[in-house]
């Protein structure tokens, strides 16, 4: 009975420990899941100016014209008498005013305080000492008590965890709070991981709630007094008729948006020298703040690492104002565990049901629709749910995947010297695939997860692509077709499987599944090419790697996914071509190439490179044994027309920037970067493969002139037979960036002629003029990278990471070079 169920046992198992990592609130699990929903920040498209909130900056030009910080309060006043000439509706003087004997004698106080009785509209903030318990105290602070919330019970009392508690305030000089418009307190929360994402709205101290100074800017913004404040604990906070979400501590989540190009900003120079257009402040909220980068207060936030105070300001009163916020559903954790359970039990019924190959396709679907889900929820309905535990119990039924099949189970759990139980599934006839004609089979339509195009996406390693020649394309061979669709069955079930069968009958039921008769209908547009007379499904073993799969072909030779049983660690191995060749003497020149490129490319250790492990001959057959990739190469995503958005190019563009850098410095130039040998893997790491035609500039074996590569990505002077250098790598890679920004190269022609000539002569047109959408940043980067003098492109690889570096980090806020 525990053996026919084992496997569903297993599915409720992996859900039950989900629920408890999840009641139990795992830290790092906890911190996981804040980065991923910080994440979603970073790819929201760009948002519209929002013109009713200005930021008024005292910034390094205004101190280095006015004086440095801090001014006397007659500078502020006239600083705030300017603002308020343009008549704003609100003006937010974010600063703290502590008593001060000196400024008070001077008089800097009481002319500050007549420029506040003059505008009737400045909101000033309060410090606070936080409290750890609620006193039974009642005060009512004469200037404060005007400025206190209602609660919405019977009691007037909130949950004592509900609010902020203060021990004690601090409010600015009495002459400046007797003219003030309203008064609130300011209190930085962070996150464990020292990050802002959340506001206090609401503070207790000595009997009466009070708003923050944000809630009292937006309340008196939208015309609202301070009593129209209503407080309703772990629910939300009322100005008028509009409710703000809160949780059960009495905070806001921030809705951040775009870091710098949100808010208009104006330097407080420009207003104080009357250069500034007043009519930008008109009935708008003006917040004026002190932004200079030396003594400016900056945040850890989600969106930037270094946000000036006065912006995570900004951001909350528009959140306020208009109730732009951002939903929550962790309120209802008997849901999300619900979710888990159903969730849980869906996949235990399924998933033992099927096969291996539709059980990862379920799974790997379902993560698929998780992430856009969550994608989709965040960027169009402002939803913010917990994704990370449902990712997290799929992805560990991924890891589970293959041994849910009953009768691997079913071993484990047989006793001491008794056989396990074998399938009772009938024994089918055996196929034998090779002598198969397969020209005449009629093919339905493609099975789910077995496009030709899925099939080629875990390439491991890029292959030096020919075209083919028109004529062939257009009268394609069926019977070679045919052929590599037989090749494909026998490495589909080699996959299936992982290892040679030892039960016959079970082998033939998995092969059945994979009947040439069932194979896709579509073409599989690699060519079939015979690999030194031995048949791709006879072959075992490249020396001692097993092989278990064929990943593709091209015109060099066969990639086949293989085993290191020594290490049981998963190899691409790359077999090249050497059947054509009839000269004895080229023949043992390019055997030798062979060894001489993988000794160039085993130097290479770096993380955005192809790792080579090994090198060895089998029989006639020579292979390199290299790291095994699961992902799609540059190549793929481009025909597919993915739409790349800019801090992705520019990151993808830097790591191979990064795996350049490091190779030319060991002395070896790629010689042909091109989008089919960048892979890039799920998490947008670039890894850069087929160093094969690489050359180590130190070595004299490669003869000058000799023009290798792809022509669409080669080099003016590769194609004029001149010599040369690491420089070619960088005209290559802007060819590629070309491509990615707008879906096309920059060189074209009718035929081989004429794109040569355009390559040596012609100038490109650049990305912005195509697609206006573009950075201009782009069009300067590439202009320099497709110089046709080398000594006028960028010299280093570095220098175009460098070029990137400052707009990659307006999106991530990285600190280090990324070369």
């Amino acid at each position: 009975m525990v053996r026919k169920y084992s496997a569903y046992i297993l599915c409720l198992l992996i859900s039950i420990l989900v629920v408890a990592l999840y009641n139990s609130n795992f830290s790092p699990l906890n911190r996981l899941e804040w980065k991923i929903q910080d994440l979603l920040y970073n790819f929201r498209g760009q948002s519209n100016n929002i013109s009713d909130i200005v930021l008024v900056n005292i910034d390094d030009r205004t101190l280095n014209e006015f004086g440095s910080w801090p001014w006397h309060r007659d500078r502020v006043a006239d600083l705030v008498a300017a603002v308020g000439s343009g008549q704003p509706k609100t003006i937010f003087l974010d600063m703290f005013f502590d008593p001060n004997v000196a400024e008070d004698t001077l008089g800097y106080t009481g002319i500050l305080a007549g420029q506040m009785s003059w505008t009737k509209n400045v909101i000033l903030p309060y410090e606070i000492n936080r409290g750890e318990i609620r006193t039974n105290r009642i005060s009512t602070p004469k200037y404060l008590y005007p400025f206190s919330a209602q609660v919405n019970n019977d009691l007037g009392v909130l949950d004592e965890n509900s609010s902020l508690l203060a021990q004690k305030v601090f409010l600015p000089p009495e002459e400046l709070c007797q003219y003030s418009a309203g008064m609130g307190f300011k209190y930085v929360i962070q996150d464990l991981d020292r990050k802002i994402r959340w506001e206090p709205l609401i503070m207790y101290y000595d009997g009466y709630y009070y708003p923050s100074a944000q809630l009292m800017a937006a309340a008196n913004y939208l015309g609202k007094p301070a009593s129209s404040i209503v407080v309703s604990g772990g629910d939300f906070v009322r100005i008028g008729i509009r409710q703000i979400p809160i949780n059960d501590r009495g905070e806001l989540f921030i809705n951040y948006s775009n870091p710098g190009n949100s808010f208009v900003q104006i330097s407080a120079a420009d207003i104080l020298n009357e250069k500034v257009d007043f009519g930008k402040v008109k009935d708008k909220l003006a917040i004026i703040s002190v932004t200079a980068e030396r003594v400016a207060d900056l945040y850890h936030t989600p969106v930037s690492p270094n946000l000036p105070a006065s912006e995570v300001t900004a951001n909350v009163i528009e959140n306020i104002v208009h109730a732009n916020f951002m939903k929550r559903m962790d309120s209802s954790p008997g849901t999300d565990m619900l979710i888990l359970f159903v969730l849980g039990g869906a996949f235990a019924f399924i998933l033992p049901r099927v096969s291996l190959l539709y059980r990862m396709v379920i799974l790997i679907i379902s993560l698929f629709v998780l992430a856009n889900l969550n994608f989709i929820l965040f960027n169009s309905l402002k939803i913010l749910i917990r994704s990370l535990y449902i990712g997290l119990e799929i992805f560990l039924l991924i890891l589970a995947g293959p041994i849910l099949d009953n009768e691997f189970l079913s071993r484990f759990s047989s006793m001491p010297g008794k056989q396990p139980i074998k399938s009772k599934v009938p024994k089918l006839p055996k196929i034998e695939t090779p002598h198969r004609d397969f020209g005449t089979v009629r093919p339905p339509a493609a099975m789910p997860g077995h496009s030709t195009e899925t099939a080629q996406s875990n390439i491991a390693t890029g292959m030096m692509d020919t075209p083919r020649h028109p004529k062939a394309a257009a009268q394609p061979d069926t019977t070679a077709a045919a052929t590599v669709k037989a090749e494909k069955t026998v490495s589909m079930v080699a996959d299936n499987v992982k290892e040679a069968p030892t039960d016959e009958t079970e082998f033939e039921y998995n092969s059945k599944k994979y009947e040439a008769s069932e194979m896709p209908a579509e073409e599989s547009p690699i060519t079939s090419t015979p690999s030194f007379g031995i048949d791709s499904q006879q072959l075992k073993n490249l020396g001692r790697y097993r092989v278990v799969g064929e990943l593709g072909k091209g015109a060099m030779g066969t990639v086949y996914k293989g085993v290191d049983p020594a290490i049981n660690r998963n190899v691409a191995l790359k077999t090249i071509r050497l059947d054509f060749v009839q000269d004895p003497e080229e023949f043992a020149e390019l055997k030798e190439r062979l060894f001489r490129e993988a000794r160039a490319a085993g130097k290479l250790s770096h993380s955005n490179i192809v790792t080579i492990y090994d090198v060895g001959t089998e029989g006639t057959l020579q292979y390199i044994a290299m790291e095994y990739l699961q992902g799609q190469t540059l190549e793929e995503m481009i025909r597919k027309k993915v739409k790349f958005n800019y801090r992705i190019i520019a990151q993808i563009i830097t790591q191979i920037c990064s795996a350049l850098e490091y190779a030319h410095s060991q002395g070896i130039v790629h010689r042909d970067i091109k989008p089919a040998n960048i892979m890039v893997l799920s998490d947008y790491t670039i890894k850069v493969m087929d160093f094969g035609i690489a050359r180590v500039d130190s070595s004299s074996m490669t003869r000058t002139g000799i023009a290798m590569g792809t022509p669409n990505y080669i080099s003016p002077e590769q194609l004029q037979g001149r010599p040369v250098d690491h420089r070619t790598d960088i005209f290559s890679l802007g060819i590629v960036m070309y491509e990615m920004l707008v879906q096309r190269r920059p060189f074209r022609g009718e035929n081989l002629t004429s794109l040569i000539y355009n390559i040596v002569n012609t100038e490109p047109e650049l990305p912005s003029s195509i697609d206006k959408s573009i950075p201009l940043l782009f069009d300067r980067v590439i202009d320099k990278a497709l110089k046709k003098n080398p000594d006028e492109r960028y010299q280093k690889a570095g220098d175009v990471a460098t070029a990137l570096f400052d707009f990659i980090q307006t999106f991530s806020g990285k600190r280090s070079m990324p070369v």
